[in-house]
């Protein structure tokens, strides 16, 4: 007679798998064949031993009725495996697009791919059929009907597979049973400000590159999946599939959670109220971050106090940042300086506004025709950051000596450059023609000098003046940020396009003009900075002391500490022609000498006494730079 406790045992079991079948069919759909004790038995596989296809997809939009497949990439792993993340191996494929559809230029910013790169892409179903048989693959060596998908917010990516399963006709039964680690970790980490794959990626020590690619993306989801099933054993009990499918299949918490920073408080509560840079870092010392303070205390601990909303690549940061490293400087303006100068060096992800990227300075003919990325006899005027507006200052230069003989065609080629945008987003070209003769008409007294330069200097300067004093109220460092800013965006895909009329025209040429005229006036003044001593007096000194900067190739040279009274020595290169000043720039020094004079703004508008001495016998002080400032 069979023992009862072990029937009542088998028919437990069966029930409960009957049960388990249920719960999993509303995750993902049924799972191929009927359920059975030997199922159920590989369920109970440790998670660390259980193979799985980490995967990641990219794509031109948010779904299969709104976009296509751009490249799909994945990573055949283990948890439990010891292999480096840059080890593991990686298959990436890009898919083809349709006829006539292009990558939306948003996608070709954060990804990289281009058109080009899609020549040697793959029809989308070729790629499908190579994820299925590694599917198949894995999940003959797991003993499943099924392979674990391993997928960081699976919700982008599920319905591009199951679409591109349906459209490749396969007799077989969807092969994937995806696992989101990102519903995971909103469980494990939910006081983490932020949970997608970069923030997670960081907080456990992986550094995921800037470009959104599916191989790097796989790879990142392998390292989070792997640290996840520790914590899951660790916190949860959980240990096999079985047991995180039951977890994963009740409600998540609703509740509020605080924030919950990877970054220890005793770690930034100590810092000094002094004046210095600060430098975020992941727990694998990769850095993230760099800024300047003039309290790093207060400064540091103010990102932590915040309860309400902060910038999405701060809360990023935050979600990774588990230490800190800190240098001292002497003074504000040296943190400033200090920062801008490792940023250049260092390039962390996360300093996006100061980077070099791929920024160049250039340098123009006095005709403003020709550029060079060297200063010469010939080119000498500069240095100008290279961008659109140095091409619409070449394109003025060339309208500017052919305005009398020059065709329709060349007329409205050249006003595009001018203005600076896309041609979706630009006047029609009767509109543009009649804004550029509008533009000459008001300013004809202008117009008739015969050196360009002297034209788009003068009139810039004379219009500049114009807004300024319609703005007087306003902060100065407002309004010249507005001004240099204030020209259309060529990079903004989604806003929407200006309703052009002849005067809109002729006003964004106004607006050119006086950008144009400031950065020539501000290289100008940055030669002049570049060999020069620079004295302000500290903030509550008691001894009436002030610092010393004395400025060699752009670059500080010494630092001292003087008497308020005592007169500051003058920079040894103090006689140094132009042409040479204009030798020693590249990006660093330029930007370098652009955030001293920003920090030389500051200054004065506190009231500080500040002196600039340009030689033995020119020396500028805070009234004159009071007055200076604004126009560079």
């Amino acid at each position: 007679m069979p023992d009862v406790r072990c029937m009542r045992s088998v028919v437990g079991v069966i029930m409960y798998d009957l049960v388990l079948s249920q719960q999993l069919k509303t995750d993902d759909g049924p799972v191929n064949g009927s359920f059975s004790l030997a199922y159920l038995w590989k369920m109970k596989i440790p998670l660390k031993e259980l193979q799985v296809l980490a995967l990641d997809c990219q794509a031109t939009g948010a779904n299969p009725k709104k976009g296509h497949l751009l490249e799909i990439g994945w990573v055949k792993t283990r948890a439990g495996a010891t292999v480096r993340p840059e080890a593991l191996p990686v298959t990436s494929y890009l898919a083809g697009l349709p006829q006539d559809v292009e990558i939306p230029p948003a996608v070709k910013r954060i990804t990289g791919i281009s058109m080009e790169a899609l020549e040697k892409a793959l029809p989308p179903g070729d790629i499908w059929q190579k994820v299925a048989a590694t599917a198949k693959e894995i999940a003959a060596a797991d003993d499943m009907n099924t392979c674990p998908a391993i997928i960081h917010y699976s919700r982008f990516e599920k319905p591009f597979l199951r679409d591109l399963h349906a459209k490749s006709r396969h007799p077989e039964d969807f092969p994937l049973r995806i696992i989101c680690t990102h519903e995971i970790a909103k469980r494990l980490l939910p006081g983490l400000p932020r949970r997608g794959l970069r923030a997670v990626a960081g907080y456990f020590g992986h550094s995921v590159p800037p470009s959104r690619r599916s191989a790097d993306h796989a790879v990142a989801t392998a390292v989070i999946w792997q640290n996840l099933i520790l914590q899951l054993k660790a916190e949860q009990g959980i240990r096999n599939l079985d047991q995180l499918m039951d977890w994963l299949s009740r409600p998540a918490s609703q509740g509020r959670n605080d924030r919950v920073y990877p970054m220890k408080p005793e770690i930034r509560l100590g810092l000094p109220e002094k004046p210095g840079i600060y430098r975020m870092l992941r727990s694998n010392m990769d850095l993230l971050y760099i800024g300047k303070a003039t309290s790093l205390k207060q400064r540091v601990n103010s990102y932590f106090r915040k309860k309400g909303a902060q910038a999405e690549h701060t809360l990023e940061m935050l979600s990774q940042a588990a230490d800190l490293d800190v240098t001292l400087t002497g003074s504000a303006l040296e943190a400033a300086v200090l920062e801008s100068d490792e940023i250049k060096r260092y390039a962390p992800p996360y300093n996006v506004a100061l980077q070099k990227n791929q920024r160049k300075l250039v340098f123009h003919s006095r005709n403003l025709r020709k550029r060079a990325a060297k200063p010469d006899d010939i080119h000498c005027i500069g240095p100008l950051p290279e961008g659109s507006i140095t091409e619409a200052m070449a394109a003025f230069g060339t309208w500017y000596a052919t305005r009398q003989h020059i065709t329709r065609d060349e007329i409205i080629e050249i006003g595009y450059t001018i203005l600076g945008m896309p041609e979706a987003h630009a006047p029609e070209p009767d509109c543009l023609a009649e804004g550029l003769d509008l533009f000459r008409q008001n300013h004809l007294t202008w117009l008739e000098h015969p050196s360009a330069l002297r034209v788009i200097s003068r009139l810039g300067h004379g219009l500049w003046r114009k807004w300024l004093a319609e703005l007087e109220t306003a902060q100065t460092e407002d309004m010249q940020q507005t001004a240099e800013e204030e020209s259309v965006d060529p990079e903004k895909e989604n806003g929407e396009a200006p309703s052009w009329t002849p005067e809109t025209v002729a006003r964004s040429i106004e607006k050119f003009s006086m950008r144009s005229a400031l950065l020539i006036r501000r290289s100008r003044w940055l030669c002049l900075l570049s060999e020069s001593s620079l004295a302000w007096e500290t903030r509550g000194s008691k001894g009436r002391r002030k610092i010393v900067l004395l400025f060699k190739n752009g670059a500080v040279g010494d630092r001292l500490e003087m008497p308020i009274g005592e007169k500051a020595p003058f920079s040894a290169g103090y006689a140094k022609r132009s042409a040479n000043r204009r030798e020693i720039f590249d990006l660093t020094t330029y930007e370098r000498l652009r955030v001293v004079t920003t920090e030389l703004r500051r200054l004065v508008t506190e009231g500080r006494k500040v002196e600039i001495r340009l030689g033995p016998n020119a020396i500028l002080r805070s009234r004159q730079l009071a007055k200076l400032l604004p126009w560079v």
